[in-house]
Order: C-alpha cells, then sequence, then structure tokens
C-alpha cells in the first residue's frame, strides 16, 4: 500500500487537472510540473529536494505570477522573454534557501506558451496545494518519511558565477530553438533538469546517457498515448490519456531506479501542445536533454571550474 498509494494520488492529481481542462475548454489549467512535483515529492522513496511545504507553495506562486507578469508588460521578441525568465528564475532558486528546482518551470512555461491569463496561476497554487496536502497526509500516516528542511547557505561567488554561465547557455540554445520553430528543445522542465544537472553534485550526471534515455522515453510515452488516444485511432477525453501516461511513467522510473522529476513533466507537458506539434515531440525533447546534459557535463565539471 505504501508504494500503491502515492501512484493513486499521482494519477487522481494528474487526471483532474486535465479533466477540469477538457470540461472547461481552457488548456491553461493544465499545469505540467506538478507531475515533477508529485515525482519528486510523492512517488520517490525520499523528497528529491531540500526544501519544505511552505516555501514549494510560495516560490511556485512567485514564479507562475513572475512568467505570466512577462508575457502580459515585457514586450520582447519570444526567445528574450524565456532568457530573462529563466535568469530571474536563477536568481530566485540561489536565494530561495532551497534546491527546489521545479520553480524554474513555472515561470518559464507561461512565457513559451504565451499564457496571460490568471487561470494559469490559480491552477498552479491549486494543485501544488493539493500534492502538498497528499504529503502531509503519507507523512502524518507513516507511509513515508518526513523530511528535515536545512536552509541552503547564502549564494556565494561560485553560485553567480553558475546563475551568469547557465543563463548565457541557456539563451543560446533558447535563441537557435526558437528561431528554428524546435522550441521543445528549451522545454522549462529540460531548463530545470540543465539546472540541476548543472551541480556537479547531481546522481543523475554518474547515470548521464540513462537519463536522457528516461527523460525521451516519458516523453514519447506521452505523446505516444495522446496520439492513439486522441488524436488519430480513437477520440477518448484527454484526461485518460494523461491518467495513463502518467502512470506509465511511473512505472518506467521505478523499473529503472532513476527518479527524474522533469520527465514527469515533459510527459504531462505532451498533453498541453497543439496536435500538429506531438510526433516529434519526444524528438525534440530527448534532443534537448541531451544538450542539457552534454552542456552541464562539459562547463560543470565540478565546483572549481565555476
Amino acid at each position: 500500500m505504501k508504494k500503491i498509494i502515492p501512484i493513486g494520488m499521482a494519477m487522481v492529481i494528474v487526471t483532474l487537472m486535465t479533466a477540469a481542462a477538457c470540461l472547461l475548454g481552457n488548456k491553461e489549467i493544465i499545469f505540467p510540473e506538478i507531475a515533477a512535483i508529485a515525482v519528486g515529492g510523492l512517488i520517490a522513496p525520499t523528497m528529491v529536494w531540500n526544501t519544505n511545504k511552505r516555501r514549494i507553495l510560495f516560490f511556485i506562486t512567485l514564479c507562475a505570477v513572475l512568467g505570466v507578469g512577462i508575457v502580459r508588460y515585457v514586450p520582447l521578441p519570444l526567445w528574450m522573454q524565456m532568457a530573462m525568465a529563466f535568469f530571474i528564475s536563477q536568481i530566485i532558486f540561489i536565494y530561495s534557501g532551497t534546491s527546489f528546482a521545479p520553480m524554474i518551470s513555472a515561470i518559464v512555461l507561461p512565457v513559451m506558451l504565451q499564457t496571460e491569463t490568471i487561470i494559469y496561476i490559480v491552477s498552479a497554487i491549486v494543485l501544488t496545494t493539493l500534492i502538498l496536502i497528499f504529503r502531509y497526509w503519507l507523512e502524518k500516516t507513516d507511509m513515508t518519511e518526513q523530511t528535515v528542511y536545512q536552509k541552503t547557505e547564502t549564494p556565494a561567488k561560485k553560485d553567480y558565477k553558475a546563475v551568469l554561465l547557465r543563463t548565457l547557455i541557456a539563451a543560446v540554445i533558447i535563441f537557435a530553438a526558437v528561431s528554428l520553430d524546435a522550441k521543445f528543445v528549451v522545454a522549462p522542465p529540460l531548463l530545470v533538469a540543465f539546472t540541476e544537472f548543472s551541480k556537479p553534485s547531481c546522481g543523475a550526471r554518474k547515470k548521464a546517457v540513462k537519463a536522457v534515455l528516461v527523460t525521451g522515453a516519458s516523453a514519447f510515452v506521452g505523446a505516444l498515448f495522446r496520439y492513439l488516444l486522441c488524436m488519430h485511432f480513437l477520440t477518448l477525453p484527454l484526461y485518460i490519456a494523461a491518467a495513463l501516461t502518467i502512470l506509465a511513467v511511473i512505472l518506467l522510473m521505478k523499473r529503472t531506479a532513476m527518479f527524474i522529476p522533469p520527465a514527469g513533466a515533459v510527459s504531462i507537458l505532451a498533453m498541453l501542445i497543439p496536435e500538429s506539434k506531438v510526433v516529434w515531440f519526444p524528438v525534440q525533447i530527448t534532443l534537448g536533454a541531451a544538450i542539457a546534459m552534454g552542456a552541464a557535463l562539459v562547463f560543470f565539471r565540478n565546483d572549481k571550474d565555476i
């Protein structure tokens, strides 16, 4: 039951989210990063981030508001908006006192999708709150261990250097991807992954190829279920494809023992993109994951390189 109930919780949240989007006819309700938070906060054996519930909700809310604000009030080309959003998220990240990287996606996603409405913000807050309630219940019933948050150190000189280097690399890749109409190469969850991969202590770096393949496979699962069940062969509701996707991705992660939150997010992002982009979505995600891992390994070999 300790394994089954968290999986059921993740499926419930993803299903409710996509069902609400379908019923209300507004895909801005779909917040793919909720799958990442579910993987890291409910499914992984231990909480994968050094944070607490209050900080998770605060930074998701702050970044969602800032992302929508950039779309509304900063009249720049898309790639510049995305680069700006990424830079702002990096500054918030190093001053957050946490390792909660999904906040990065919360600010970049509405920029990439050009989301201007408050619906995205409300959805992010409600869904994150629901995850945190489930996490609280699991802890109180001893179905998962309670985590102890320890505030990270005040940013040092090397942290500012890392922010500038990550931003420069990300800006170049964002410009290229947007110019070539392949913007999912820099999908927001992949920018989260790049940030996490750039830490020399990141465990995924030791299994780099496997991490990239799991991320690409997760995108493939999401695209496949949507393609088969909702687009060409069947016309089932989107929430069925989303529920099966998150289940399959969770089982994939358990099978491979690779709990990569951004992989969960890209699988649900496949439910949000235009139908014309679905077929090539896994290819772009796999390429983007490979670029993110490659850049992290080349430019962030150890703390002295930053």
